[in-house]
């Protein structure tokens, strides 16, 4: 692979008043949303953590990005490249519960009207995809094993087949992940990801947006197409939950997108 440049002008995105949480303006005026929370909000169910307060924060933090609650469809995210394509019966999966989540997979899409699509993170990439022609969403969840099994290909290859998409009708967008800055390898990454890893002061660093890219546009997916975040969660731990940061204790943000 080539290493790509990254879009050519900065995503716009839009801050919440009263959530400081993010949307991006480009899904806006196709009728979608496609929106990311903030460290503060708890969206992720963890042992120290009542089971009430998770569902409460997802609540709050639905109805204030004004998508329905009741239509989430959540992913067990096993970090792999597995797609699944959701329909009327899976809306509300793993709402309430991680034990009702899809079981093993990482990617999502559907045609469903009304149902909205979540993805957790906590330096692994969030990406949005839109085909307002073909009315579908799409959401991946992709760390370096997802990247290694070329996910992000894989789902425009899977918007291909499932709802006869092509290229240039696709929306696609990329929410706060750990940048090239930041996310340090071992050597051994770069035999799989080749000079999208890179060596400074003794240390190796991947690429992890640049490598998405480069899937991207082997697609056929141009730059201006895709609405990059620009954000780096471990640059911005005080804002985006870290799992290179913090570890264990890592709270997730959520990425939910709709067709309204």
């Amino acid at each position: 692979m080539t290493k790509v440049k990254p879009p050519s002008k900065k995503a716009v995105l839009r801050r919440d008043a009263r959530s400081k949480c993010y949307w991006f303006k480009a899904f806006r005026k196709h009728k979608a949303i496609a929106a990311f929370s903030i460290r503060r909000f708890r969206i992720n169910f963890l042992p120290q953590i009542k089971e009430a307060v998770t569902i409460a924060h997802r609540r709050l933090f639905c109805r204030l990005m004004d998508v329905p609650f009741d239509k989430l469809v959540s992913l067990e995210q096993v970090h792999g490249a597995n797609i699944i394509k959701a329909g009327p019966e899976d809306l509300g999966k793993g709402t309430r519960s991680r034990a009702d989540e899809i079981k093993g997979t990482d990617a999502v899409m559907t045609d469903t009207p009304g149902a909205v699509l979540a993805i957790r993170t906590a330096d692994c990439a969030p990406l949005f995809f839109l085909d307002p022609r073909h009315k579908a969403i799409g959401m991946a969840h992709i760390g370096w094993r997802g990247a290694s099994e070329r996910l992000a290909s894989k789902m425009v290859q899977a918007f291909r087949r499932q709802f006869l998409s092509k290229p240039d009708d696709l929306v696609v967008a990329l929410g706060p992940t750990i940048r090239s800055c930041c996310y340090e390898v071992g050597s051994e990454f770069h035999d799989v990801f080749g000079h999208f890893v890179t060596k400074r002061s003794g240390s190796f660093y991947f690429d992890l947006v640049g490598w998405i890219f480069e899937e991207l546009r082997s697609e056929g997916i141009e730059r201006h197409q895709i609405h990059d975040s620009l954000l780096c969660t471990s640059c911005m731990n005080n804002e985006f939950s870290s799992y290179r940061k913090e570890g264990e204790k890592a709270n997730r943000m959520w990425s939910v997108l709709t067709l309204k």
